[in-house]
C-alpha cells in the first residue's frame, strides 16, 4: 500500500502509469472527436491534449533547469501539426527526465522552490485527472488504473484544503458520498463531477 513514506521509485511508476491512462485515451481519437466536450471548463479535446502536451514539455525543462521564462515559452500551439505525436514524444521524454533526475532534490516553479518528488507526485495526480476528462469528452472507458488512484488519492486528500485555496490551479472540491469509490474521491476532490 502506497503512503507518504512510499520510495520515490514507486512514484515514478505511478507518474508512468498516469501517463500511460492519457495515451490509452488519446490513441482513441477518432478525427471527429478533437472538438468533443470535455469536464474542464472551455477546453475540448484537442485543448486538453494540448495542456497535457505543454505541461509535460514544461516538466522537461524544469527538470532540466532551464529559466522561467523558457518554461513559459511553450504555449499549446506545439501541437498544431500532430498531436498525437506531439504527446508521444512528450510524455516519453518526461518519463524518461524524471527517471534521470534526483528525486531527493528540488525544482524551481517560478519563485517557488519545492521538492522534486512533490512535483512528481503533482504531474502524476495531473495526469490521472485528465486521463478521465479525456475519456468522458471521447465516450470510453473512464476508469483509472487502481494503482494510480490509490496514489494521487491518498495526495490529494492531504492537500485536499490546500487546492481549495488555489481556484486559479484546481477547480472548488465536490464533497463525497461516505460510500464513493476510491475514483469517484479523487475526482471529486479535483472538482469533478462524477
Amino acid at each position: 500500500m502506497l503512503t507518504e513514506e512510499t520510495p520515490d521509485a514507486a512514484w515514478l511508476r505511478i507518474h508512468q502509469l498516469a501517463a500511460v491512462e492519457v495515451d490509452y485515451r488519446i490513441r482513441q481519437i477518432l478525427p471527429e472527436y478533437w472538438d468533443a466536450s470535455t469536464p474542464c471548463d472551455e477546453w475540448d479535446v484537442y485543448d486538453l491534449v494540448a495542456h497535457c502536451v505543454v505541461e509535460n514539455m514544461r516538466a522537461s525543462l524544469i527538470l532540466e533547469g532551464a529559466s522561467f521564462e523558457d518554461v513559459m515559452s511553450v504555449v499549446p500551439e506545439v501541437v498544431v501539426e500532430d498531436p498525437e505525436m506531439a504527446w508521444e514524444v512528450s510524455w516519453r521524454n518526461v518519463v524518461a527526465a524524471f527517471a534521470q533526475t534526483d528525486l531527493e532534490g528540488h525544482v524551481e516553479l517560478g519563485a517557488q522552490t519545492i521538492p522534486t518528488i512533490e512535483f512528481l507526485r503533482i504531474r502524476a495526480c495531473d495526469l490521472a485527472v485528465h486521463s478521465w476528462d479525456l475519456a468522458v469528452g471521447l465516450g470510453v472507458d473512464d476508469r483509472i488504473d487502481d494503482e494510480v488512484v490509490a496514489a494521487a488519492l491518498l495526495w490529494a486528500r492531504d492537500r485536499r484544503d490546500q487546492m481549495a485555496q488555489m481556484p486559479e490551479l484546481f477547480d472548488p472540491p465536490k464533497t463525497s458520498s461516505s460510500d464513493a469509490d476510491d475514483q469517484t474521491q479523487l475526482l471529486e476532490i479535483f472538482g469533478r463531477e462524477v
